[in-house]
């Protein structure tokens, strides 16, 4: 109670006593508020209705204005989600305020006649009956400012703010939106001692810091520099002064400063310990994020932590709750428990039966737990899986390396090559080479590795140019987006350019030009960069970047393909279509009945391959529009190009015979190429007993051209026949 008073134990005596009371008044209003606060909670409602009746009137006449409308807004709050008494609250708060008629006006600004809150309606009663000149305020619009005029007749009150002077707002919308800030609110003490607030900024950041916090509540690092740059603090000393502050901050154990800058910045009540209570809120925790996150903060304290019997078993069995409720589904936070739950030095309970390290010994599990978790956690999880069984850990990342993202990429070489398994994963980069498969991100990892580059795949620049222009030519997105777009700004790298174009030929050379000047999804401001630095080391090479202004016309490059090659796309697009998209359609229909899809594998991992699928259709609708099949009948076979045999004798005597078909085809037992591969583009329009020179494994050789002719029989055969049933989309993640 606000006051010691002693009240009856009969009730029936309360009424006297109450009666008595208010002669009383004002001293014990306070006390006798929490009296009528009691009989109400009591179910005495009627009664404490006539009471506070008698009280209102009492105080009204007193002129105690304030604790009258006191009594109304407490007696309200009896009666509470009771609409039909809103007209009741609205009287009595008139009656309240019956020594002004200008105050009884205010009332209908405060939205009692609105579908507002009967509390909130008070609140803004109270917050318009400060509304005087010289009067604080905060905007979240307008910010600071200092209220000039209000007029209760037309209902409008002139603030002068920071940002706008003599600004006008209606009583009704001040009341919903303005703030009164108190005397040790920071934009308040800025306001009134200007001096002494610029010396404090000066002198002790730490304490600006604590006083924004105390005064706009909880910020992250970002939003407290907007809340004090620049007009708490100048930009110039931004810097300087959150140096300064979080130096002293990291000393004081009243302010949380989180790891992440996203994370707000805290005032704490009373210094954080890892106490009983903190192990008693902890083994409460039933959710799986927060118990990994407090997991993590026991892990940094270190030392801090005292440790028993009852705490270890405690955080045992929290991990134990998370790592299961993870399970396989979530194998990101499933890894994350089982780390932590090592590096706490706890065994969890055999009882609740979580998952073994041994999950992410398998191909797919280990994949997506690298795609899940962030980057900074890839590391640890390698080492930690290296512990439990270092022979299968490095075995199972030698397999998936082709298929792992760039981060994961450059954690498992790490760890492979500490393991001492340079040899083979050197083996799996050269197969990837020779083989040209290599994608973008091995390409990226070997280009910022140039020691092992050289001894893994010594003169290997041609074909290591080659698989650049094929990767800069395709569309991606998300992590291999952005693997493609730092492989773009290494070509920007006149160093990079020197090693890597220095071993070719200058014909090498001039198609590496060409294809970056064709390469599509390239911002034109980054290609001309990348140009200009390799005509800047072979200005020869200027010429192909005039050839358009010039009229040199380079030879068109047919876009046919055989009828076979087309129809084998027409059936992948088919099958696509009716078969690949409403399969996983259903598949992400079943995983969201799984409930939270925050948390959700089943669904990510189906939205992600609706992702792939729908952009494999749609590259396959636009390749299909943009090339036409044909069967190469009654072509020119007196020079060497499409719908060709040609056979090409070596030095040493032996020949190899090759037929240049279209875009598309390819076919390495019967000797079918592409069109646009290097070989027929160096043969294009060459003919039979002409000595050429065609691309090979380390730079060109010289041949003789010993015949050009029709297509085989065999080969028409082939162009005609019907291709093999479209293989499903390969399990790898989405490009």
């Amino acid at each position: 109670m606000a006051e010691n008073i002693s009240i009856p134990t009969d009730p029936t005596q309360h009424e006297e006593w109450f009666l008595a009371q208010l002669e009383k008044l004002p001293a014990l209003a306070p006390a006798l508020l929490d009296f009528l606060d009691a009989q109400a909670a009591q179910g005495r409602l009627e009664q404490a209705d006539t009471w506070s009746e008698l009280l209102l009137d009492a105080l009204v006449e007193r002129n105690a204005t304030a604790l009258a409308l006191e009594s109304v807004r407490r007696r309200a709050a009896w009666y509470p989600g009771a609409p039909e008494k809103r007209a009741l609250w609205l009287r009595l708060a008139q009656r309240a305020l019956a020594t002004s008629r200008e105050q009884q006006m205010l009332t209908t600004h405060a939205g009692f006649d609105a579908p507002v809150p009967v509390a909130e309606c008070f609140r803004r009663l109270n917050l318009l009956l400060t509304l005087k000149q010289g009067v604080l305020c905060l905007d979240k619009t307008w910010g600071f400012g200092v209220v000039q005029r209000a007029d209760t007749f037309y209902g409008r009150v002139t603030i002068d703010f920071a940002k706008k002077r003599g600004h006008e707002l209606s009583l009704a919308y001040a009341a919903e939106v303005l703030q009164l800030p108190d005397e040790g609110h920071l934009l308040v003490r800025k306001h009134k001692q200007p001096e002494e607030f610029r010396a404090l900024v000066q002198d002790d950041p730490a304490e600006v810091v604590r006083l924004a916090l105390r005064s706009f509540g909880a910020l992250p690092a970002d939003a407290l520099q907007k809340r004090l740059v620049p007009d708490s603090v100048a930009e110039a000393d931004w810097k300087r002064f959150w140096d300064a502050a979080r130096k002293e901050l990291k000393q004081d154990p009243l302010v949380r400063l989180p790891g992440k800058r996203t994370e707000p910045i805290q005032l704490l009540e009373k210094a954080h310990a890892y106490d009983d209570e903190w192990f008693t809120a902890f083994a409460a925790e039933r959710h799986v994020q927060p118990i990994l996150d407090h997991s993590d903060e026991l892990i940094a304290a270190g030392k801090a932590v005292t440790w028993n019997d009852r705490t270890r078993a405690i955080a045992a069995e929290r991990l134990a709750f998370a790592a299961k409720g993870a399970g396989t589904r979530h194998t990101a936070q499933l890894a994350r428990a089982l780390i932590n739950a090592d590096a706490l030095g706890l065994t969890l309970p055999v009882a609740a039966h979580v998952p073994t390290p041994d999950v992410f010994l398998h191909a797919k599990l280990l994949i997506t737990t690298l795609h899940d978790l962030p980057v900074r956690l890839a590391a640890p999880f390698l080492d930690w899986l290296a512990t439990k069984d270092a022979t299968r850990a490095s075995d199972l990342l030698l397999e998936v390396l082709p298929r792992l993202e760039l981060s994961a990429l450059n954690e498992a070489m790490e760890l492979l090559l500490k393991g001492e398994r340079a040899v083979t994963a050197a083996a799996c980069f050269r197969g990837a080479v020779a083989q040209q498969t290599a994608e973008v991100e091995f390409l990226l990892w070997l280009f910022r590795h140039p020691e092992q580059l050289n001894t893994w795949a010594p003169d290997t620049w041609p074909i290591l140019i080659k698989l650049t222009l094929t990767e800069l030519e395709k569309t991606y997105n998300g992590e291999r987006l952005r693997a493609q777009n730092q492989l773009r700004e290494l070509i920007e790298e006149e160093a990079w350019v020197r090693i890597a174009l220095g071993p070719l030929s200058a014909v090498q050379r001039r198609e590496f030009l060409e294809g970056v000047k064709m390469a599509p999804n390239w911002p034109e401001l980054d290609r001309r960069s990348a140009m200009g630095c390799i005509v800047k080391l072979y200005p020869e090479l200027e010429a192909v970047l005039t050839a358009k202004a010039e009229g040199v016309v380079a030879l068109a490059r047919p876009s046919v393909t055989s009828r076979r090659s087309f129809r084998e796309r027409q059936l992948q697009l088919e099958k696509i279509t009716n078969v690949e998209i409403p399969k996983i359609a259903r598949e992400i229909g079943v995983a969201r009945s799984y409930g939270d899809l925050r948390e959700n594998f089943e669904y990510k991992a189906a939205k992600e391959m609706q992702t792939v699928l729908l952009r494999r259709q749609a590259e396959l609708e636009e390749m299909l529009g943009k090339v036409q099949p044909s069967e190469f009948r009654d072509l020119p076979a007196d020079s060497a190009g499409l719908g060709t045999c040609i056979t090409l004798q070596y030095p040493d005597g032996h020949r190899e015979t090759f037929n240049i078909l279209g875009e598309w085809d390819r076919d390495e037992a019967l000797g079918i190429i592409s069109c646009n591969s290097q070989l027929a583009r160096a043969l294009e329009g060459r003919r039979a007993g002409e000595t050429v020179r065609i691309p090979a494994q380390q730079g060109e050789s010289e041949c003789l051209l010993a015949e050009v002719g029709a297509l085989p029989v065999p080969v028409q055969t082939w162009i005609n026949a019907d291709p093999p049933p479209p293989a499903d989309i390969l399990e790898k993640p989405a490009t």
